[in-house]
């Protein structure tokens, strides 16, 4: 997907052990917002901003599995404080 351009902003471009969640441009918490305003217009916005949001939970999914094998590996994650929270209601 395009939103993923905003990786290729980063430095380095691919980091194994970063969550993308909240770090990318296009995957921070004020895009998010941006992608839940989509829902409210006419096509084919609103499907493009549910194809969004779904990308977003599914870099959530793979941040939370991350937490979970390497706790340490996200310790200066923006989400950290989400994912410690998430992570204590889930297990």
């Amino acid at each position: 997907m395009l939103v993923d351009i905003d990786h290729l902003l980063a430095s380095p471009i691919f980091d194994p052990n970063r969550c993308s969640f909240g770090f990318h441009l296009f995957h921070s918490y004020y895009a998010i917002g941006v992608y839940v305003i989509l829902l409210f217009f006419k096509r084919p916005y609103n499907i493009i901003g549910l194809g969004l949001l779904l990308h977003m939970l599914t870099d959530f999914i793979d941040c939370l599995f991350m937490y979970n094998t390497c706790s340490s590996c996200l310790e200066n994650a923006p989400a950290q404080r989400l994912l410690e929270a998430i992570n204590k209601l889930l297990f």
